[in-house]
Order: structure tokens, then sequence, then C-alpha cells
């Protein structure tokens, strides 16, 4: 009985691979250049300033509105 659940085994799997492999199924390795590398870069600092320039402009709308001390000898001439 053990020698035929090996034999039902073999014809239950699939064959081993010959060699012939078809490259195009294969994806492709990832390459990043210097231009891509840069671009990154540039990327990821003009997010970082657009970020820095929200949250100044948020915190600005956010502060109250300041009293402008004016000296005296100003107020006397208007």
């Amino acid at each position: 009985m053990t020698e035929s659940s090996y034999d039902e085994v073999d014809d239950v799997l699939p064959p081993e691979p010959n060699g012939e492999l078809v490259r195009w199924m294969q994806p492709r390795p990832l390459t990043v250049g210097a231009a891509g590398i840069s671009l990154a870069t540039a990327g990821a600092f003009a997010l970082g300033a657009l970020a820095v320039v929200a949250l100044l402009g948020m915190l600005h709308m956010r502060a109250a509105p300041r009293a402008v001390a004016v000296p005296r000898w100003v107020r006397r001439r208007i």
C-alpha cells in the first residue's frame, strides 16, 4: 500500500523546471539612476518646504491680533 501512494504523489507534483524559463514574465529588478535619486530628493525637499509654509500660515491665522504701540509724537501729527 505504501508503494502505490508514492507513485500517486509523483503524478500530482508539477514537473521540475528544465532550465527553459520565459524571461518576459519575470519582474524587472528595480533600478534607480542618478536622475531618479535627484528627483526623489528634490521632491522630498519641496514637500517639506510646502509643509513648513502651510504650518506657518496656519499659526499666523490662529494667532491673536496684536495691538501696535504707536508713540505719542506720531499720534499728534495725524
